[in-house]
């Protein structure tokens, strides 16, 4: 072991605490204010924090039981990307790292939106990979209900295959931008994917430069024996 700590702040609008906002000094419209989620990240990038965190989910939890849920401030949050991509702009090193599920995402638009997030934030994002646990979102992606497990992480597996294969449309150097002569780039360094699979069918070329991390860092946080399994294979 190097002895070196690492610390991850896992921002969550109002606390974990279901109750948190109801605190007094608590910022209970953190969901719909930015400026506390800007301050939490300039705080922990101080504090050498190395990275900040931001789940997310495509349906509202317990909206089955709004005399419940008026009670908490779960019914409500920041999309994932879109506030990262803010607090890129307000912060120089601590990196970002934002959930996006496989499940009701494409390939496509999830690799151009990693890929622009890693060039905002120079070289700082990452991308928590998940497949949904939360059943209600199929009903807001006219879906009659979530798919079953094994299918979820088949369809991530070659997700995952398909994004990494977008973000290698580039190489590194592939933009000369020779305005004397009016050239772009060089054609010889944009590679097409042409990619069909069981799932998707996605020719490319991806509309943004190849990200400064190459790849931006990958993050699996399931729980369950395929997730974990999974997920250690894509580290590897």
């Amino acid at each position: 072991m190097s002895g070196q700590l690492h610390l991850g702040l896992f921002i969550q609008e109002t606390g974990h605490h279901i109750a948190g906002w109801r605190e007094p000094s608590a910022a209970a419209n953190a969901a719909r204010d930015f400026r506390h989620q800007v301050e939490l990240a300039q705080l922990a990038e101080a504090a050498c924090f190395d990275l900040l965190f931001i789940q997310d989910s495509y349906a509202m939890r317990g909206a089955n039981d709004i005399e419940a849920l008026q009670h908490s401030a779960r019914a409500i949050h920041w999309d994932p990307l879109t506030a990262l991509s803010a607090l890129a702009m307000v912060t120089e090193r601590i990196g970002l790292i934002g959930t996006a599920t496989t499940t009701y995402n494409e390939p496509y638009s999830l690799a151009r939106h990693f890929a622009s997030l890693d060039h905002i934030s120079r070289g700082r994002a990452g991308w928590n990979l998940v497949t949904s646990n939360n059943e209600a979102e199929a009903l807001n992606f006219s879906r009659s209900e979530h798919a079953v497990h094994g299918d979820r992480y088949a369809r991530a597996a070659e997700f995952l295959d398909v994004v990494k294969g977008l973000w290698d449309t580039w190489e590194d150097d592939a933009f000369v931008e020779d305005q004397q002569e009016g050239q772009f780039f060089d054609p010889r360094k944009l590679h097409v994917l042409d990619h069909r699979g069981a799932h998707f069918s996605v020719k490319g070329p991806l509309t943004q430069a190849r990200p400064p991390q190459g790849h931006p860092v990958l993050v699996q946080a399931g729980s369950s024996d395929t997730a974990s399994s999974w997920g250690r294979a894509q580290r590897m």
